[in-house]
């Protein structure tokens, strides 16, 4: 098992890098379209590798799926313990029934692909490595029209190869699938923002309102970024009156789209919206569940996610400014990606997830910087030095994707406990049971169609679950109290 895992990530890694080279030689022959098809298939290939693992990672991937497997019998009613057998905190999103810790659109994916292709890890992960997939072109568009088809190709080159990105898409990374799924619509909208100033319909005005909607039904409000973004694009060619009117309409598309479901759940789920809403703000003002650091935090992991040469693209990009050459692609990247940097740096909660929205933005700067020194590298001085910095340009964010998927290290790509846990189904056939001392117990009850809690029960909460119709399982441990494993009405199950 772990040779055949180190065999892939050999395979994979040399089949990602003749991709690239293909695709370098095919944009030298100016051929985009194929160049870009073949970035995309590399980055879809790179996000396939690393989301084979045949076991749900922690924090959050569990919760979400969970989630996402109860959806399938209401789709309007999200559930963590689909049966709380117990009494429950409703205020604790790792433990109680009604569940609305976020919105419900990357939930609903992820409940579609169940359906299509069965309760499985990997189906799981497809809507986000296929859209985060499709981010790769997205770039590419946006990128080409901001500047042209060589910042593009290198542009989705660096989001294709983006640890962070790929992590998110395969639920390595906390806050992992609506994260990645959020990026996706933000980066849509502005995809979108972007193709309506040469093909100008209300159709794409429609279409860039549904995207924000999209994004608000992700992760809520940071999606109004699309709004700003796609009113700068706007002012620059038309009055400014105008762009309000037609951002008026986005936004009403968007408000159409994705306040039913808030209206909703403060109606069915009153006291768990309201606490969701109040928990989402204590974000801002106070770090919760041990997420803090200090005010530069997204910025000290700014060259860990991007490369440690990114910082020297970024003060070049911003240097235009101080030169007065700025444009509107250059002030529309700008706002991309330092609103979402800005606004997070002052959220007291940390995670590097967080202001990856603007991470397109990024990845089309840096692609612009190494095309302005390439360019200009004939007879300019420091010629070494400048094609040292394009290498590593290249060559750190590479280093970085191989830290994070480990393509060459012998790693079993399942997990015994996750065997284990599929096992169960067997051993326990009736939905109506309880099983406790569960290690992994949310993912049990993924896997599974009982209700699992990861403690050694009570003789009162044992009688509890019996009283509800209940039959009452335990995974043996050394543990459990003599006057438990005497009760005639347990069933012990081996550790």
């Amino acid at each position: 098992m772990n040779l055949s895992n180190q065999l892939w990530g050999i395979i994979t890694i040399i089949l990602d890098a003749s991709l690239f080279w293909f695709a370098y030689l095919t944009a030298k022959k100016e051929n985009y379209s194929l160049s870009i098809s073949l970035i995309f298939l590399a980055g879809l290939i790179l996000r396939l590798f690393a989301g084979m693992d045949y076991f749900l990672h922690p924090w959050d991937e569990t919760y979400h799926a969970l989630v996402a497997k109860n959806l399938l019998n209401h789709m309007f009613v999200p559930t963590l313990f689909e049966h709380p057998v117990l009494n429950f905190d409703y205020k604790d999103w790792t433990a109680n029934h009604i569940w609305v810790h976020k919105p419900p659109l990357s939930l609903w994916l992820i409940m579609l692909s169940l359906k299509l292709f069965g309760i499985n890890e990997i189906a799981v992960r497809l809507p986000s490595i296929i859209l985060s997939s499709i981010g790769i072109f997205l770039t590419y568009y946006i990128a080409k029209q901001f500047y042209n088809e060589k910042v593009g190709l290198l542009a989705s080159f660096f989001y294709a190869i983006n640890g962070v990105l790929i992590e998110l898409a395969t639920g390595r990374n906390p806050t992992d699938h609506p994260e990645i799924l959020f990026v996706f619509f933000i980066e849509l909208g502005i995809f979108l923002s972007v193709y309506y100033l040469k093909h100008r319909s209300l159709l794409v005005i429609i279409l860039i309102g549904l995207a924000t909607g999209c994004a608000l039904l992700t992760k809520w409000l940071p999606g109004l970024i699309i709004i700003g973004v796609l009113f700068i694009l706007l002012t620059y060619h038309e009055s400014w009156k105008q762009a309000m009117i037609k951002c008026s309409v986005a936004l009403l598309v968007a408000a159409a789209l994705a306040l039913p479901w808030q209206i909703y759940i403060f109606s069915a789920f009153p006291r768990e919206a309201a606490w969701e809403s109040y928990f989402n703000y204590r974000h801002i003002i106070e770090p919760l569940e041990g997420h803090t650091g200090s005010l530069f935090f997204h910025f000290i992991l700014f060259p860990r996610i991007f490369g440690q040469l990114a910082p020297i693209a970024l003060i070049m990009f911003f240097y235009t400014f101080y030169n007065k050459k700025y444009s509107i692609a250059t002030i529309a990247l700008t706002f991309w990606f330092l609103l979402p940097y800005l606004f997070f740096t002052y959220v007291a909660t940390k995670m590097q997830g967080y202001v990856m929205m603007s991470s397109p933005a990024i990845f089309i700067i840096i692609a612009w910087a190494f095309w302005l020194v390439k360019d200009n590298l004939k007879n300019s001085s420091y010629r070494i030095w400048k094609i040292i910095f394009l290498i590593l340009l290249i060559a750190l964010p590479v280093r970085t994707l191989i830290e994070r998927i480990k393509p060459f290290t012998k790693t079993d790509r399942s997990e015994l406990w996750a065997v284990r846990l599929r096992e169960l189904n067997l051993q326990i056939p009736q939905s109506n049971a309880v099983v406790f001392n569960v290690q992994h117990n949310i993912e049990a009850m993924f896997y599974c169609n009982f209700t699992a809690y990861p403690f050694i029960p009570s003789n009162d909460q044992i009688l509890q679950s019996i009283l509800k119709g209940y039959s009452v399982y335990i995974i043996d441990s050394p543990s459990i109290p003599a006057e438990i494993r005497n009760n005639n009405k347990i069933t012990f199950l081996k550790n």
